[in-house]
């Protein structure tokens, strides 16, 4: 995601924008989730940045904030948080508010360019660190802290699809789920309202990523995170294990539901409309459009409380592995131009959201 310092610029550039459009009346049966887009934008821009927040608003209810907590500035002991993080939480708030979303914001510290294998972004002193180390674990604590008395967010993911990290890095993991449990008990301490969760990488979770050796699913994963797990939340990129919508087994997101009594969630994904990345051949529009509707389809089956879809808009800035897996699987063309999963996606926006069951 975008670095502090970019996401700052990004948003004192886009302060003068013009406010939202007008949404359209509600229309059609009630829905039980609330929708949302995250906030990478299409281009590294002010206006593209707040533009998400627009996007985000004029089909859903929620805006996705995924970021690398500022381990440097955390672990440097001095007044927190710095200008920079101030005036980006400041100005974030501002747009969500503006829009009427909801905040989701997910603190991600293990490095997706890696393949999740490290922690992103940690001081040169501190390159190679687990969660083992107490430096590490009071600046993620920190910074949940943080995060929770100064965005007071809906949804508070602590943790990003933290089961590759444990693929790799077993014991570490456990240092992490003590982590997690701290860190929710404080955070609920200040925020109780906040939903907190960690989330899963739905294709590895069930051993079915294409790899060297076979590995087996990590369904027991997910008890390690009770009692203090408020979701069971799920990252989902199907066309990463199946070569097409139409061969996603019938079950694919109702057996989720087999393992915890939790309501499910899925934090974020995605289909290509075209060529993929990594070794991938990617989809079409026709397949994004067909995936779209299967996945709010299971949403209203389980009765899920959010369904976040991740890119919003194509991006200019993603040709590189492994973000190159993220080309092509926004709703709209980087032109702005919709694809057929657009209508698909706003028509169910329309929709008037139903009091979340049992999660307010």
């Amino acid at each position: 995601m975008l670095p502090f310092a970019l996401v700052a610029i990004a948003l004192v550039l886009a302060a003068c924008r013009d406010g939202p459009q007008v949404t359209p009346a509600p229309d059609g049966p009630a829905r039980t989730f609330a929708m949302g887009l995250s906030s990478l934008p299409s281009e590294l821009t002010g206006e593209s940045y707040a533009g998400t927040f627009e996007l985000a608003a004029s089909a859903g209810e929620v805006i996705l904030i995924q970021r690398v907590p500022p381990w440097e500035e955390l672990l440097a002991g001095g007044l927190f948080p710095p200008d920079d993080i101030a005036q980006t939480t400041q100005r974030e708030r501002e747009l969500a508010e503006e829009h009427g979303l909801d905040l989701f914001i997910a603190i991600d510290p293990t490095d997706a360019t890696e393949g999740r294998s490290q922690l992103a972004g940690l001081p040169a002193a501190l390159r190679g660190a687990g969660f083992a180390d107490e430096e590490v674990g009071r600046a993620f604590i920190a910074y949940a802290l943080y995060v929770a008395v100064n965005y007071r967010p809906k949804y508070l993911a602590l943790g990003v699809e933290i089961n590759s990290y444990q693929q790799q890095h077993p014991e570490d993991f456990e240092q992490f789920v003590t982590l997690y449990h701290e860190a929710y008990r404080r955070v609920k301490e200040l925020s109780p309202e906040t939903l907190i969760f960690p989330t899963f990488q739905l294709e590895e979770l069930q051993g079915l990523l294409p790899t060297s050796e076979p590995y087996p699913p990590q369904w027991q994963l997910i008890s390690r995170f009770e009692p203090r797990m408020d979701l069971l939340a799920v990252s989902s990129y199907p066309r990463l294990a199946f070569p097409g919508p139409n061969r996603i087994p019938p079950d694919y997101y109702r057996r989720l539901a087999s393992y915890t009594d939790r309501p499910i969630a899925i934090a974020a994904m995605g289909y290509p409309s075209g060529p993929g990345g990594a070794g991938t051949s990617g989809g079409s529009e026709g397949q994004q459009a067909a995936f779209l509707r299967r996945a709010l389809d299971d949403a209203e089956a389980l009765a899920m409380p959010l369904v976040v879809w991740f890119v919003g808009r194509d991006t200019t800035f993603t040709g590189e592995a492994p973000l190159d897996l993220l080309q092509q699987i926004g709703l709209l063309r980087q032109d702005g131009t919709e694809k057929p999963a657009w209508p698909v996606w706003r028509e169910t926006a329309r929709r008037p959201l139903a009091e979340a069951s049992g999660m307010e």
